[in-house]
């Protein structure tokens, strides 16, 4: 049975995170995916990937597909690289794949904590530059020209002025606690976009759309084509890093962590996490990660898998707001992806800036990642350059085995990605 707590923790788990419903199927079209069976394939896949981590770990975390591999698939896999969606749906199956196997057989946390810490926090840090530009490119306030990184735009328009005071009005409802900030957000940008006539009303509810456009689309043999490879490395570290910094936020704060940084009852705990990445992948969905939302749940009290299940069921009736999900404006969702960046951004204050071995790497990905619009070059720089300026400094010691086959593979790999592309 249900308490009235984690009735309380699971519906306060969904009201945070409902925000991902409208925003991701947003992205996903950009890369040329069917609206509606991202929304349903996004879903299901929240639905069976979080009740088996409910079951099976008793964790209170709601497992979805994170912002930071979406975002990376399309705006920089598809739309730079020019991937074909099959191809992305690919990668995210043998990055599932690898996430899986080095979580059962118990490797994942001794990677995790032999990575650089540096390294680590900037990759967080350049993933929120990332989805900031992005959010920035939605609005056209920045704009690609051949000839500048970027330049400015569409700044003065009504569209950018509704997203600026959505970004404000989440600001001020987040400093005020409130859980559901993004979600109200989000509604009144579109509240106030169909003043202006800006949006259109689709209806509210109606039996959910086909999954059919995306369901087994994925491209299997991505895996045999060596210019790819370095995709897969980029989607897979994405993967790692993301999961890990939101499951170590939600397990200090469900006070499953020991003073060295060991989460207790890790194995268990990322089990399905890569289980769910393989059924994304089928189903037309991206890389799951833990939803750091999951906070505001357990800070209401809910400690256990059932937290979790409440606030599954609770997204899996969004199957049938596809009308309502699919008439908000990407304006509107706009202001919720760069305060997520924002929020990732500043991770950047735990690198260690007075080492400068330590420094320039982290320097190196936070600064190419949004100049080059590739996480992947940012994860290579950054790991290239780690093990080069330890070696000379004589701090090999300080190398860990993981460190060196990272930075040989980005070093071989981009060494040959001319001639592989």
């Amino acid at each position: 049975m249900f308490t009235k707590r984690e009735w309380i923790a699971g519906f306060s788990t969904f009201f945070t995170l409902a925000y991902l419903l409208l925003l991701y199927p947003q992205i996903m079209s950009e890369g040329g995916f069917d609206f509606g069976a991202s929304l349903v394939a996004f879903i299901i896949t929240l639905f069976i990937s979080t009740l088996f981590l409910a079951l099976y770990a008793n964790f209170p975390a709601v497992l979805a597909s994170g912002l930071s591999v979406v975002a990376f698939l399309v705006f920089s896999a598809i739309q730079k690289q020019g991937l074909l969606p099959a191809q992305a749906l690919g990668i995210v199956f043998w990055s599932g794949l690898i996430v899986f196997i080095i979580s059962a057989l118990k490797w994942r946390q001794k990677i995790l904590l032999n990575l650089p810490q540096s390294i680590k926090f900037a990759a967080i840090s350049g993933i929120g530059l990332f989805l900031i530009c992005i959010g920035l490119k939605n609005l056209k306030i920045l704009f690609p020209t051949p000839d500048l990184l970027f330049d400015l735009h569409q700044v003065f328009t009504i569209p950018t002025a509704i997203a600026s005071f959505g970004l404000f009005l989440f600001w001020v409802l987040h400093r005020k606690q409130v859980d559901s900030a993004f979600l109200l957000s989000i509604l009144t940008c579109w509240f106030i976009g169909m003043l202006f006539n800006l949006t259109n009303w689709k209806g509210f509810a109606a039996f959910p759309p086909t999954i059919r456009p995306s369901f087994f689309l994925l491209d299997f043999s991505v895996i045999l084509n060596p210019a790819l490879w370095g995709t897969l490395l980029s989607v897979f570290l994405i993967s790692l890093f993301d999961a890990t910094a939101s499951l170590t936020a939600l397990a200090r704060l469900n006070k499953q962590i020991d003073p060295h940084g060991k989460i207790s009852r890790i194995d268990q705990i990322v089990i399905p996490d890569g289980l769910g990445s393989l059924l994304a992948a089928l189903l037309g969905a991206t890389s799951l990660s833990f939803t750091l939302e999951s906070s505001s749940g357990i800070k209401a009290g809910g400690r256990t898998g059932k937290t979790a299940i409440i606030a599954a069921i609770a997204c899996l009736l969004g199957l049938f707001l596809f009308p309502l999900i699919s008439s908000i404006p990407i304006f509107a969702t706009t202001p919720a992806l760069v305060a997520i960046g924002i929020f990732m951004a500043m991770e950047c204050k735990e690198i260690s800036w007075r080492d400068w071995t330590e420094a320039v790497p982290a320097f190196l990905i936070l600064i190419t990642i949004p100049a080059t619009f590739s996480i992947y070059r940012g994860f290579a720089f950054g790991f290239i350059s780690y093990v080069f300026l330890k070696l000379i400094t004589g701090k090999f010691r300080q190398i860990h085995p993981v460190s060196w086959a990272l930075a040989i593979i980005f070093a071989i790999h981009l060494c040959l990605e001319k001639t592989l592309g």
